[in-house]
C-alpha cells in the first residue's frame, strides 16, 4: 500500500509541473545530447590546434579558436561531457555511500547511530570544498583526484539528510507491523524504507548533483586538474579569463553553461522536494 502510494503521488504531482520545470528539462536534455552525440560528428579534435590563435567566429566558424588555436566548439562540447561525468561519478560516491550510512545508522543500533553522526557531524565542521581541497593536496592534483575528493567532501551532509528521511519513515505504522511479525532490520530497511524513500532522497541527490558540477568546475578552476590541457569547462574557464578584453566569450560561455546547468538541476530538486 505504502509504494502504491508513492507512486501515485509522483504520478499525479507530475501532471502540475511548472513552466520552469520543463524549461529545465530541455535545457539539460540538450547539453546532455550535444556534448555527448556532437563530438561524434566533429571534424577537429580538442585538443589539437587547427589555425591561428584567438581568431573569432567570422573567421573560423562557429565559435573560433581558443589561444593555441584549438576549435573552441569541440573543447567547449568535450568540456561539457568531461564536466557532467565528472559529476555524476562524484555525486555517485556521495549518493551510494550516503544511503547505505543513512540506512545503517537510522535501522541498526543506537551505539551504531550516535558513531555515525558523531562522525558525520565531525566531518560537517569542515566545509566540503575545503575538505576536498585538503585530499586534493594531500593525493597530488589530477581529475581523477577531483572526483574522488568531490565524492567524499559531499557524504557527510547527505548522510544526515538521508538519515533524517529514513528515520521518518521508519514511524510509519507498516514498520512498527514489519517488526512486530520478526522481520530482520536491515530486510525491513531495504524492502520498507528505502522504496518509501526514494522522494525525498531524489530531491537533494539532484541538489548534490549541482554541488558536484560546482565543486568540479571550481578545483579546474584553480588549475588542480593537473593537466591544463584538458577541455573541461572550469579550466576552459580559467583559461579564458586571460583573454577577456579580446576574446570574451571564450570565458563567457562556459561561465554561462556552467550557471545554467547548476540553475537547472536545483530547479528540478525544487520540483522533486
Amino acid at each position: 500500500m505504502a509504494r502504491t502510494h508513492v507512486r501515485s503521488s509522483l504520478k499525479g504531482d507530475g501532471m502540475r509541473r511548472t513552466p520552469g520545470f520543463w524549461l529545465s528539462v530541455t535545457w539539460l536534455v540538450t547539453i546532455c545530447a550535444a556534448s555527448w552525440l556532437l563530438p561524434i560528428f566533429l571534424p577537429h579534435d580538442p585538443y589539437l590546434p587547427v589555425a591561428d590563435p584567438l581568431l573569432s567566429g567570422r573567421h573560423f566558424p562557429p565559435l573560433g579558436t581558443d589561444a593555441l588555436g584549438r576549435d573552441f566548439l569541440s573543447r567547449i562540447l568535450y568540456g561539457s561531457r568531461m564536466t557532467l561525468s565528472a559529476a555524476v561519478l562524484s555525486a555517485s560516491i556521495t549518493i551510494i555511500s550516503g544511503i547505505a550510512l543513512g540506512l545503517i545508522a537510522s535501522t541498526t543500533s543506537n551505539w551504531v547511530d550516535r558513531v555515525i553522526l558523531g562522525f558525520v557531524n565531525a566531518a560537517l565542521a569542515i566545509p566540503g570544498l575545503l575538505f576536498a581541497l585538503l585530499l586534493t593536496a594531500g593525493l597530488g592534483p589530477g581529475f581523477r583526484t577531483i572526483i574522488l575528493a568531490i565524492g567524499f567532501g559531499l557524504i557527510p551532509g547527505y548522510t544526515r539528510l538521508a538519515r533524517s528521511v529514513f528515520l521518518q519513515i521508519r514511524q510509519a505504522e507498516y514498520i512498527t507491523a514489519a517488526r512486530s511479525i520478526g522481520m530482520r532490520p536491515m530486510r525491513i530497511a531495504i524492502s520498507h524504507i528505502l522504496p518509501n524513500a526514494i522522494r525525498g532522497v531524489a530531491s537533494f541527490s539532484a541538489l548534490h548533483f549541482s554541488w558536484a558540477i560546482m565543486g568540479i568546475t571550481t578545483l579546474t578552476f584553480l588549475g588542480l586538474s593537473g593537466d591544463p590541457s584538458i577541455p573541461e569547462l572550469g579550466a576552459l574557464l580559467n583559461s579564458g579569463r586571460q583573454h577577456l578584453q579580446i576574446a570574451p566569450h571564450l570565458a563567457i560561455i562556459p561561465g554561462l553553461l556552467i550557471s545554467l546547468t547548476i540553475l537547472a538541476i536545483y530547479r528540478l530538486s525544487e520540483e522533486l522536494d
